[in-house]
């Protein structure tokens, strides 16, 4: 059988028959940026230390923002010299908190290469006949998908950061650009975001999950898990995210702002912070969709063409993507103050990891969200220890889900009800692994 790192593996290398030309430079353990940045977060830290113990204010004090309202980038309920579960200090942050244009371009460059060999795979593949042209334009289709859902989701989500590049109109820009394939928009995720990260896992202000009934983000069954993963079945009319992602452009568009399900309101106070400028942002992304499905209609065989190049990846790598990032907050604590235990960190292999722009390491972007994607694997070395949810792979993450998260929180759902599976209620499956 499978081991749980060669089982990763095998997923990696099966949705990415060109990994070979990739180079990953923003992962290599040789480059000079990461031997700097290792050089000055290797040393062993204390686990529950303050930054403010260690060099009294935090270098992130003056960039707190609290909510959909914070101004800074350094998400989070309470200043940085006041969290007890941030050990970092000064010095260590001065390093892996630089921004770097060249990073993030870099970055962009390579996965728009991969998917550019991908799509060259596909159209290659249709002058091979019988089974191996099959099998060449379905690996194609992987590594296509699995690039569009990644640049969408993680790309857009560093350049909501602004951490992507050093330059913020960059980040803007490039985060309404890689945002249009997925149908998402970036102006309302990046409100959203912001609450979710000042109070993760809180049931009552944490918009990803306070929509759920319950307030959870573990699948209560077989279906949940299924349609978790398959980003389908679920949702209004069955249509899983794209119903949401839908309701949610056409709703903004009117000046209507909704949550993560695409139905349910925002509260008046949020809705009106951003009401015009996002109904300006969903105005010019839907007429985009116009122009090109016009485009499309007039080119011969254009639909046809963007089926095979766009909206069939996008369907097949939005579960790839799904296996992987459905992982951040399962079984963990429902209590925003603690960084320690309400993210897990999944480990992946270098491929999953550089399209996913190292977002795999979640416990360390949750805890310190103004560190750039390619310092993180870096802070995964200097936090090593620190946190109390982490996962050696995505396989092993699965297995522990099925086996024994799921079961528990059921019994927990049966014996005290919604009130034993969120808030204060909650107690997660311990120890987190079997």
């Amino acid at each position: 059988g499978l081991s749980m790192r060669q089982g990763d593996l095998l997923l990696g290398l099966c949705i990415a028959s060109a990994q070979a030309f990739m180079p990953s430079s923003s992962l290599r353990s040789d480059s000079p940026v990461s031997l700097r940045a290792r050089s000055a977060v290797a040393r062993p830290t204390p686990p529950v230390m303050s930054a403010a113990a260690l060099d009294g204010a935090s270098l992130l004090d003056a960039s707190l923002g609290v909510g959909y309202q914070g101004t800074g980038e350094d998400w989070s309920h309470a200043k940085s010299s006041e969290r007890k579960d941030r050990p970092l200090t000064n010095e260590q942050l001065k390093v892996l908190t630089a921004k770097s244009n060249a990073a993030g371009l870099r970055q962009l460059g390579l996965q728009y290469l991969e998917m550019s060999c991908a799509a060259a795979l596909i159209a290659f593949s249709s002058s091979v006949p019988g089974a191996a042209g099959a099998v060449l334009r379905l690996a194609g289709t992987l590594l296509l998908g699995f690039g569009l859902v990644t640049m969408g989701h993680c790309a857009q989500h560093e350049c909501i950061h602004n951490t992507a590049f050093a330059s913020r109109r960059l980040n803007a820009l490039v985060a309404w650009l890689v945002s249009l394939p997925r149908l998402t928009n970036p102006r309302w995720e990046r409100m959203l975001h912001k609450d979710h990260h000042t109070y993760t896992n809180d049931p009552t202000r944490d918009p990803e999950i306070m929509a759920g009934e319950p307030a959870n983000s573990m699948p209560g069954d077989l279906w949940a898990y299924a349609t978790k993963i398959l980003r389908i079945g679920g949702g209004k009319f069955g249509l899983g995210v794209y119903s949401a992602r839908l309701a949610i452009l056409l709703s903004g568009s009117r000046g209507h702002v909704v949550g993560y399900s695409g139905f349910d309101p925002v509260p008046g106070p949020k809705a009106a912070a951003v009401r015009d400028s996002l109904a300006s942002s969903c105005r010019a992304q839907l007429a985009f969709y116009a122009a090109v499905a016009a485009g499309l209609t007039l080119v011969p065989g254009g639909w046809s063409a963007a089926v095979k190049y766009w909206l069939l990846p996008l369907m097949v790598g939005e579960p790839l993507h799904a296996f992987f990032h459905i992982a951040d907050h399962l079984n963990t604590e429902q209590d925003h103050t603690n960084g320690r235990s309400n993210t897990r960190t999944t480990v992946a292999p270098k491929f999953v990891a550089f399209n996913l722009w190292n977002m795999n390491y979640h416990a360390e972007h949750h805890l310190y969200p103004s560190i750039p994607f390619h310092h993180l694997p870096a802070a995964h070395a200097a936090l090593s220890g620190h946190f109390d949810r982490t996962s050696p792979s995505a396989v092993d993450m699965h297995r522990q889900l099925l086996t024994r998260w799921m079961p528990h929180f059921q019994h927990r759902l049966r014996k005290q009800g919604i009130p034993g599976v969120q808030g204060a209620g909650w107690q997660p499956c311990t120890p987190d692994r079997a």
